[in-house]
């Protein structure tokens, strides 16, 4: 008989059996705290960045400029009013100067038309909050969403247009765009009548377009949202992206054809609320001078 036919005797079986279940045990205990810590870990555990980037041209009353940049909340599908709520108190501990939420403000799969009424109260700072529509938006209803935020909420919808924030007599625009694929983006409209010379941050839902767009137009800036840091992010790799360029804008300051662009990971959680590697992100951006 070979060693390779010996039969095994009933202690030999039992040991082996015995250190299977134990592997299954462990690699099941393993998949429940992966599960545990991606649906009930990381969806809640919120992040907060700081990114300085310079800008040419900044005048000096915008030195050090901060606000914060938050997207995709996917009220109410993806998130809850705590969360909100949350989110809001830390951006107030930020002492930020202004607030952009580039879409997904709204995610309504039922079909019923959604409330904004008290979701974003503590959404404020002094030089104002703004936000663009995102493809969710669209698609729960773009005329309704937009009577929402102007009856419902602080935030000012630009929508191909700007908006410009003065300070002893100088100015920082800030420009938004409707969303790229499922919007009506006019770039032309959106930049009409603005100087060249005052500095502009960009808002667009989608970072494609920090590629995509034609024109000589001035972007200091863009901001946008969209990608959700891939939801599942595994040591810097997305298995999805919502983007034609794949990997490119999954997250964080990334240099576009033109212009930088920085893509927050968002706060939504989705309607499974799941998150891996790619923590809910409330962005404080701050602007400094790159001429001096």
């Amino acid at each position: 008989m070979h060693a390779e036919d010996r039969v095994l005797d009933d202690e030999e079986v039992s040991g082996r059996i015995l250190t299977r279940r134990k592997f299954l045990k462990a690699a099941a205990g393993l998949g429940a705290a992966f599960g545990g810590y991606g649906f009930l870990g990381e969806p809640n555990w919120l992040e907060v960045t700081h990114t300085q980037i310079s800008v040419h041209g900044l005048p000096e009353p915008f030195e050090g400029y901060k606000f914060a940049l938050v997207s995709d909340p996917h009220w109410p599908e993806g998130i809850e009013q705590g969360f909100m709520t949350r989110v809001g108190n830390l951006i107030q501990l930020e002492c930020v100067k202004a607030i952009l939420v580039p879409g997904d403000l709204v995610d309504q799969s039922s079909g019923k038309k959604v409330s904004l009424k008290g979701v974003f109260d503590n959404w404020t700072a002094p030089d104002g909050q703004f936000a663009t529509l995102g493809n969710h938006d669209h698609w729960s209803g773009a005329k309704h969403v937009t009577r929402e935020l102007a009856e419902n909420t602080p935030l000012k919808l630009l929508d191909n247009e700007f908006h410009l924030i003065e300070k002893k007599g100088s100015a920082l625009a800030i420009v938004g765009v409707d969303d790229y694929t499922d919007g009506f983006m006019d770039v032309d409209k959106a930049f009409a009548g603005l100087d060249p010379e005052i500095p502009r941050i960009l808002m667009s839902h989608n970072p494609d377009v920090a590629h995509d767009m034609t024109g000589d137009y001035r972007v200091d800036l863009q901001v946008s949202g969209h990608m959700h840091g891939g939801q599942v992010n595994l040591f810097g790799w997305a298995p999805v992206t919502p983007s034609k360029y794949g990997q490119t804008f999954v997250r964080g300051l990334v240099q576009g054809r033109k212009n930088l662009v920085y893509v927050t990971r968002g706060i939504c959680r989705t309607k499974i609320h799941l998150r891996v590697g790619s923590r809910p992100e409330v962005s404080i951006i701050e602007l400094v001078s790159a001429d001096s």
